[in-house]
Order: structure tokens, then sequence, then C-alpha cells
């Protein structure tokens, strides 16, 4: 089924997000972690004041980032695979439906054979008898079957969007609610105040400019 791959890729690529930012944070703990254990910082009190800030921030996003794993886990991860478990019930249900085909049409040719026999022995009449109702039996599995998959089959396909949207847009929901908490503490790291965009442009200029300056990167 279509919908099942489909299924099993987002779970993929959304067990490989939540690595990529997992890793992304482990970096920046790091990261902060060297430079506020520096020398460098006792060189200058507003450059300790960046990394003191810098340090708290990536802490906070740390915490978000476990957040993001445990929210993503409980509503999106955990109900898809939920579903996927139904895809197999679904697969395991249509094998029992033909082996009950094959039983119930091996005990029909049987009772055809023995019908188109002319043998009027008690023993016959006997085999004859068991064989009917072996495929009456057959029969009947068969249409209990039949009734329960056309019931169920088309009522968990109409259903199925209806249970995905909500993980869909519980997805959506963290990482909007992620990339917006990391943005805003990052803004008082950096704050942009009433810049507009071509403030910052200019803003983002000039300190390239200033970078490109640097006697560690002039020969580069």
């Amino acid at each position: 089924m279509h919908v099942e791959a489909t299924i099993r890729k987002l779970t993929k690529e959304t067990k490989r997000y939540l690595e990529a930012i997992t890793n992304l944070d482990r970096a920046d703990q790091r990261l902060t972690t060297n430079l506020s254990t520096s020398e460098l910082i006792h060189i200058n009190d507003e450059f300790r004041r960046i990394v003191e800030v810098y340090l708290t921030i990536t802490t906070q996003v740390g915490k978000t980032v476990q957040d993001v794993n445990l929210l993503s886990q409980k509503t999106f991860i955990e109900p898809l695979k939920k579903l996927r478990d139904e895809f197999a019930l679904i697969a395991e249900a249509l094998a029992k439906r033909e082996e009950i085909v094959n039983t119930w049409r091996t005990a029909h040719n049987r009772l055809k054979k023995l019908q188109e026999k002319k043998d009027k022995t008690a023993s016959h009449v006997v085999k004859l008898e068991r064989e009917k109702r072996a495929e009456e039996a057959a029969a009947q599995e068969l249409k209990s079957m039949h009734s329960r998959l056309l019931i169920e089959l088309p009522w968990f396909l109409e259903k199925r969007l209806d249970y995905i949207k909500p993980s869909i847009n519980a997805l959506i929901m963290i990482q909007l609610d992620y990339y917006g908490n990391t943005m805003k503490l990052f803004n008082q790291l950096m704050p942009l105040g009433n810049y507009t965009s071509d403030d910052e442009d200019a803003l983002v200029n000039e300190q390239f400019t200033r970078i490109k300056s640097l006697t560690i990167v002039k020969d580069h």
C-alpha cells in the first residue's frame, strides 16, 4: 500500500531530523563549554558577557531539543507506528482470506467429485454428507470474512487521513515552537532592535567586512 510506504518514509525522516538537531545541539554545547572555559573570556568583560549569555542560551535550547524529541516521539512517531501496525493486521486478514478461499475451493472440488459419482453405497453417502458439511462450513467462514473486510477496509481507508492529520499538525507546531523559541533566545545575544531588513543587511555586510579585514583571514 502506498500510504504504508509513505508513513514508513515519514517516520524514518523524522527520526533523522531529530537525530540531526540533537547532534547540532551537542555541537553547540561543546562549543559554548569550550568558550566559557577558555582564557579568552578573561581578556575582555564584554566578550565574557557574550559568552556567558551564549552558554545560557545553548543550555536553554538544549532543553527545548529534549522537548522536541519527546513530543515528536509521543505525537508523531508512536501514533504512526500504531497505524503501520494496522496495515500489518490488514495484510494478515487478507492472507487469512486467501487461506479460507483455498480451503473452500478444495472442499468444493472434493464435494463436486463425490457428487459426480453414481455410487449409492452407505459409505459413499456418509462421505458425501461429510464433505458437504465441510464445504458449507468453509463457505460460511468465507462469507463471514468477506462481510467483515467489506465493512472494515473502506472504513479504515476513509479514516486513515483523519488519524494522520493531527500527527502532522503536531509535528509542524513542535517545529514552529522550536525554531521560534530558538530565534527568540538568540536575539537576546545579538538583538536587532527596530532595524529594517535593509539595516540588517547593512549590519551583516559590515560584520563580514570586519571579519575579512582580520589578519587570520587576509591571506586566504
